[in-house]
C-alpha cells in the first residue's frame, strides 16, 4: 500500500521545515555563545528582557513570532505601525507569543480556520490585542 502523493509531500515539507528551523536555532545559539555573558546581558538589557529570557528567545528564533504576525494580520492590526509608535508593546507581544504553550494549536487554527475565534480561548495576547483594537477604534472616531 502506498501513501497518497499529497501526504508524502506534506511530510517532506514538515521535515524540511523542522530541519531548517533546528539548524537556524543551532547556528543562533552557537553565535550567541561567542559573545559571552557580559555581552549577552547588555543585549538583553537593550531589548528590555532578562539575560535568561534573551537566551530563551534566541533559542526559539528564527520564526518565533511568525504566528504573531499572521494573527495580527488576521485581526487587521498593523504590526509595523504599532512598532513605530509603541515598540515596547510589540516586544511584549513577541515575548509572550514566543513563550506560549499553545503555539501548535495556534498554528493549526491559523492554517485550518483563520476566521474562527477559538484562538481567543487560549492566546495569552488577547488582552493586548483587544486594547490595540480598542485604541484603533478610538482614534478613528476622533478623526
Amino acid at each position: 500500500m502506498s501513501c497518497p502523493a499529497n501526504t508524502t509531500d506534506n511530510v517532506l515539507r514538515r521535515l524540511v521545515r523542522w530541519w531548517r528551523d533546528w539548524n537556524g536555532r543551532h547556528r543562533t545559539m552557537v553565535a550567541l555563545d561567542c559573545y559571552g555573558p557580559a555581552e549577552e546581558a547588555r543585549i538583553a538589557g537593550d531589548l528590555g528582557v532578562s539575560a535568561t529570557e534573551f537566551r530563551a528567545l534566541a533559542a526559539k528564533w528564527p520564526g518565533s513570532s511568525d504566528l504573531l504576525s499572521k494573527r495580527m494580520q488576521q485581526i487587521n492590526l498593523d504590526a509595523t505601525g504599532i512598532a513605530r509608535v509603541e515598540p515596547d508593546v510589540i516586544r511584549d507581544l513577541q515575548r509572550v507569543c514566543s513563550f506560549c504553550a499553545s503555539r501548535g494549536k495556534c498554528r493549526h487554527d491559523l492554517a485550518d480556520d483563520p476566521g474562527s475565534a477559538a484562538w481567543r480561548d487560549y492566546c495569552p495576547n488577547v488582552p493586548t490585542f483587544d486594547a490595540l483594537v480598542t485604541a484603533r477604534a478610538s482614534r478613528s472616531k476622533t478623526r
